[in-house]
């Protein structure tokens, strides 16, 4: 038995850091989580989860938490990719991306948008010289990738001035293309608002001189979910997208089927699984909107707990970076960390959301956020803390092997490019004792097109040469000369 023991524990170690670890079982994960992973085949579960938590993210706007290496407050807001092949059955994202959002954003900014259609149709219809009332005021909160940053700027300095706090934007699109090519489009290049929208208080802001324009700076925060294959990915992360930190604002979920392997068929949900979905989504939106129209307070989500654990994580990849001199761990593993912080956050939220039997209080600091029945808030923090230790890996393994090379390769040739000329200086290259041919042969050679008399002149003003005949020059001891 002892020596079993030794070969079990030998084998461990040989497994990279991500196969020592796995998410909980179906039946332990949060609410909508659970009956989602639960419903999907076995080489699909990892890829569901990851599916479900953008989406969930955007369904929870008021929620704030504390990262450790922040200093100022955070939200829930994630990125993520889905990488697939052609014909891998990347449409079961979109299935769970309609079953959270059909019902509840989706149904809120279809009433948003039949307003802000017939105001339109009005002005089209109006007299010569027919005064309209005020545009309406809309709170949209679904947006296409295609979308352009004047009405993305818009549609967030909206909710400032209708609620006077920030909401999360949902963005997603089954065909990365689609990104791709509104790219193209100077008007409609995201990249750079979806690194500030990662984080909350990162604010981007236009203005321009035409009335017909929208100037604004604003705080936009986005959650999203991307499909694609790997060659539409290649193409929107490119050597900006790599160099100026989009791909480490991402969870990539990659598909790799066995080659010849079945489809991958999900189970079709129960009446009972659809109504307890439902349910926990209406009360997130209960959560987000107040009865009257407005927002609700935010809630302080205590995630303290989990800072020790959090802080070991980063440090063990710091000192893995540092012995194998990997620039890309190095860099990848900070936000991974934030990232795996965020999921293992709103899952926290959400086993909050049920109803419990435990008399030990809440998990959130500023309301009952109490765990499951049956489960102390001793198991749900297990739970969590399990969650994100194998998110910051899954997260972490996914960039590295994505882009990690790449990465190193564009940073190597930078360094280079950047690094000081190791030749001597100009001066140095020249003898004790030199002319003007042989100072002009310098400068032909290291390609100046500057006269050598120039050189002469400042040299001579220096005080660092002096000439001893005409078209001659010696160096003086600078060191000797007084200032």
């Amino acid at each position: 038995m002892k020596q079993q023991v030794l070969n079990f524990e030998e084998e461990s170690h040989a497994l990279s850091p991500l196969a020592r670890l796995a998410l909980p079982k179906d039946k332990d994960l949060p609410p909508v989580i659970r009956d989602i992973v639960g419903n999907a085949p076995k080489n699909r579960k990892l890829a569901a989860f990851v599916a479900s938590l953008s989406p969930l993210c955007a369904m929870c706007p008021r929620v704030r938490l504390h990262y450790h290496y922040d200093s100022r407050p955070s939200a829930l807001l994630l990125q993520v990719l889905i990488e697939g092949a052609q014909s891998s059955g990347k449409s079961f994202a979109a299935d769970i991306e309609s079953l959270i959002m059909d019902k509840t954003l989706k149904a809120r900014d279809k009433a948003m948008r039949r307003i802000e259609q017939e105001y339109r149709d009005k002005r089209k219809r109006r007299k010569a010289n027919e005064k309209l009332e005020e545009e309406p005021e809309t709170t949209i909160r679904v947006v296409p990738p295609t979308i352009s940053k004047t009405v993305l700027t818009k549609r967030a300095d909206m909710y400032e001035r209708v609620f006077g706090d920030t909401l999360t934007f949902w963005m997603f699109a089954e065909e990365l293309a689609q990104v791709t090519d509104a790219g193209k489009n100077g008007y409609s290049n995201l990249r750079t608002i979806m690194r500030t929208a990662y984080d909350l208080g990162s604010q981007f802001g236009i203005d321009f001189a035409s009335d017909n324009s929208y100037s604004a700076i604003v705080d936009i925060n986005i959650c999203s979910m991307f499909c694609a294959t790997p060659s539409a990915i290649d193409d929107y992360f490119d050597k900006k997208a790599i160099e100026g930190g989009n791909i480490t604002r991402t969870i990539l979920c990659r598909l790799e089927d066995d080659l010849g392997e079945d489809g991958a068929i999900f189970q079709p949900y129960t009446p009972e699984q659809r109504a307890r979905i439902d349910a926990l989504l209406e009360r997130l939106m209960q959560e987000t909107y107040n009865p009257d129209g407005g927002l609700q307070p935010t809630v302080d989500l205590d995630m303290s707990w989990l800072d020790k654990t959090v802080c070991q994580w980063v440090r063990q990849k710091a000192k893995e970076a540092s012995l194998s001199g990997n620039r890309a761990l190095d860099v990848f593993r900070k936000r991974s960390s934030v990232s795996a912080f965020r999921v293992a956050a709103l899952c926290q939220y959400l086993y909050g959301m049920e109803p419990s039997l435990s008399a030990e209080g809440g998990l959130s600091a500023k309301r009952s956020n109490s765990p499951k029945d049956g489960l102390t808030t001793k198991v749900v923090r297990k739970f969590v803390k399990q969650i994100y230790l194998f998110m910051a890996e899954y997260i972490l393994q996914g960039m590295m092997d994505r882009w990690g090379t790449r990465f190193e390769e564009l940073n190597s040739k930078r360094d280079m490019q950047n690094r000081p000329n190791s030749k001597p200086s100009l001066f140095d290259q020249l003898s004790e004792t030199f002319n003007r041919a042989q100072l002009r042969a310098v400068l032909e050679e290291q390609g100046m097109t500057t006269p050598e008399r120039v050189f002469i002149c400042q040299w001579k003003r220096l005080r660092v040469i002096e000439e001893v005949e005409k078209g001659t020059y010696r160096k003086l001891d600078v060191k000797m000369l007084k200032c």
